[in-house]
Formats: C-alpha cells, structure tokens, sequence
C-alpha cells in the first residue's frame, strides 16, 4: 500500500529531499564491506546447471578465511560442498569446509531457527581475487553508544539478477540503503535487538518523486548489513574521507507489511557469528582483543 503522503507539501518535499541526499551520501562512501559480499550457488535436485540460492561475507582473521551467511541457506544445500563465485562471470568454485552454526529448530532444522547464524571454514585454496575481497575485523561494527540515527546498507545478490551459462553464473550485487526500526517496532515485532538488527523496508519506495514497489530481496539471505559510520540522518556535515563501511550483522529474514506492523529486512548480530568461532576454534582469537558486547 502506498503510504497517504501529500508529496507537493513543501514540509514532506524539503523532508524527502534530505533524507534522499542522506542515502546518497551512504552509497558513495566506499563499498568495502559490500565489496566482500559474495553469492553462494547450489545445484537443484534433477538439475546440472547451479542456480544462485543465497549470499555469504567473506572474511579474514589472521591467516583463516571464513564465510558468514544464514544457517537456512545450508538446510537447502545440506551435505554438499559449497559452491560460491565472484559473480562477475568467473567460474564457479566447489570449496571444502567445516560449518559452526546456530542451534537447529524443533522442526530439526534451521527454518524456525531464530538465531539463523553460520560461519563456514574454508578449508580449500580460493582465489587471490577472493583473499583480497575479504574483510577483517577491523571492518566490523562492534556495539557502541550512539547518539544518531545511522543509515544502513543492506547488500546482496537478488537472484533475479542472476545468470546461470555452462559452469558460470553472472550475479549482481545490489545496496539498499535504510535506517533502523525504532525500539517501540522491535517490541512489536517481537525482535530481540541485542541478537538482531532490522531495517525498514517498506512494500513501497519513493523514487524521483514517485511510489515504486520495493526489489524483492529473494536470495538476500546470508548478505550484509552495513553501517555505513559517518552518515546519520540527525548529522548535516559529511565528510567522506571520514566515513567507512563497517559489517553490523547478516541478512536472514525479510517481513513483509502487515497489520500496521512495518515491512523489515532483518540480520543477526555479527557477535553471534564472533561467538560460534570463538567456541570452535578459541586458539584464533589468542592476542586479539574484541570489545565487549
């Protein structure tokens, strides 16, 4: 439904305007984050060609490589290895691994799993073009006092933007930028917003000054959520050599409007994905100092 807006006010146009400016500055802030941002492939059953299911963050801590992405993605792929690419046409890899994930559902698996949160351990050689993507924790948002309202980015592969040709698949990585939920929706909606973070994204977007229906963000899943530090909607000055792109959380879950309840795409907490590494592999974190949640 589009929301009752008088866009031709000159309060909602000056109104509109700024917050449209606002994300503007958001995209433009370099894309290393979402640079890491990668699609994850699966072959369906009765199927030879891979399809693009999903979305993974790489990530490197010390001389380990990791890729964080939404246990239910896995539930589809189950006991095979893990196809990811680069999404620019490149052939698709098959990687080997170990899998730390979030408590299964009653239903046995990840499908009613309200953490919905997975590191998989690379455990075979990537490419160089890969190593270079991935991120450090130098590059993730660890919980801190803020007094702004931040803008966010939501990144990923849609896979309706996805190409399947012979043993490649040519995918396109997306950013949406947003802004947090208030703290009176997370109560509504039932979200714990220590372990989760939500965006709005509501079923109608406005664009050049008109109502547009907003992407589906099928195959989201698994993708970043990003604040992008040194851009808030309550902060006039913006200066870009000081802004960077900083990995709050990873996408599981899109909500859609529904009984006045607003839509949401929403991400678990990187700490979680933190957490799961640290109980399998504690040695990795010997000298490296986390701030505290």
């Amino acid at each position: 439904m589009k929301p009752k807006i008088d866009l031709e006010n000159p309060i909602i146009k000056e109104c509109t305007t700024y917050f449209h400016n606002k994300m503007i500055e958001a995209l433009n802030v370099p894309q290393k984050v979402e640079s890491a941002v990668i699609p994850i492939y699966h072959i369906p059953k009765l199927k030879r060609k891979p399809i693009q299911i999903a979305s993974g963050v790489l990530v490197k801590i010390k001389n380990e490589y990791f890729i964080f992405s939404a246990s239910h993605v896995f539930d589809e792929i189950g006991n095979k290895q893990l196809l990811i690419g680069d999404g620019s046409g490149t052939e698709i890899k098959s990687i080997s691994g170990d899998r730390f994930s979030s408590i299964r559902g009653k239903s046995g698996t990840h499908i009613d799993d309200h953490i919905d949160a997975s590191v998989f351990h690379i455990q075979s050689p990537i490419s160089e073009v890969l190593k270079k993507e991935a991120i450090t924790l130098n590059d993730f948002d660890f919980p801190s006092p803020m007094d702004c309202k931040p803008i966010y980015i939501s990144a990923g592969f849609r896979v309706t933007k996805s190409n399947t040709d012979g043993d490649t698949v040519r995918s396109k990585r997306e950013g949406f930028p947003s802004s947090e939920i208030y703290e009176e929706d997370y109560l509504r909606l039932k979200i714990n917003s220590e372990k989760h973070i939500a965006l709005a994204y509501e079923n109608q977007i406005l664009l050049g000054g008109i109502w547009q229906t907003s992407p589906t963000p099928r195959g989201f899943s698994g993708g970043a959520i990003i604040r992008v530090d040194g851009v808030s909607l309550n902060q006039d000055t913006f200066d870009s050599s000081k802004c960077k792109q900083l990995l709050t959380g990873i996408i599981i879950e899109h909500r859609r409007e529904k009984d006045k309840a607003p839509g949401v795409l929403i991400g678990t907490r990187i700490g979680i994905h933190i957490a799961l590494i640290k109980n399998y592999i504690p040695d990795l974190f010997d000298d490296i100092v986390l701030p505290k949640n």
